[in-house]
């Protein structure tokens, strides 16, 4: 029933946050929008949410279909909801995000919608332009993961360890 605040008229999506460590760097791994909005912006793999479906199912089969990396769900950890208003040219959207750790750096392959797959180290995407409001939710997710708010120009001295 609709109560006029617009809230069912609301869709669901579920972004993934996935860390590793390459050359004892912290990356994220990020995907080539392949189309719009954002088309061609990097962005953290992640879609909407199938009727019936959760949203941490949604996030590992995203996962699957965007970067080619299959991680079971119990890996996954929720640490926020992204719902503030213009957050997404598409409407109202609201994101439920999730974080994981994996040591290895598993190579991605780009899919589905996604142009491509790549990791990325956490401070070149801090420091990039990308898509919707990943780089709040990848700063959440640091302090979520490590306990830690990210500054710029401490990156360079972080040590991480594999987890």
């Amino acid at each position: 029933m609709a109560d006029g605040s617009g809230a069912d008229d609301r869709r669901l999506t579920a972004d993934v946050v996935l860390f590793t460590k390459r050359g004892g760097v912290l990356a994220v791994l990020v995907v080539e929008r392949g189309k719009e909005p954002f088309r061609g912006a990097l962005a953290l793999p992640g879609g909407f949410v199938e009727p019936g479906e959760r949203a941490a199912d949604a996030a590992v089969r995203e996962l699957a279909e965007e970067a080619g990396i299959v991680l079971a769900r119990d890996r996954l950890r929720r640490f926020g909801c992204y719902r503030e208003r213009g957050r997404d040219p598409r409407g109202a959207v609201e994101s439920v995000a999730f974080h994981a750790y994996v040591p290895g750096a598993p190579v991605p392959q780009g899919g589905g919608d996604a142009a491509g797959a790549r990791w990325v180290a956490l401070a070149e995407f801090l420091g990039t332009a990308v898509a919707f409001d990943h780089r709040r939710i990848v700063s959440d997710a640091v302090v979520s993961r490590f306990g830690f708010r990210v500054r710029m120009e401490s990156l360079a001295d972080a040590h991480f360890s594999d987890q």
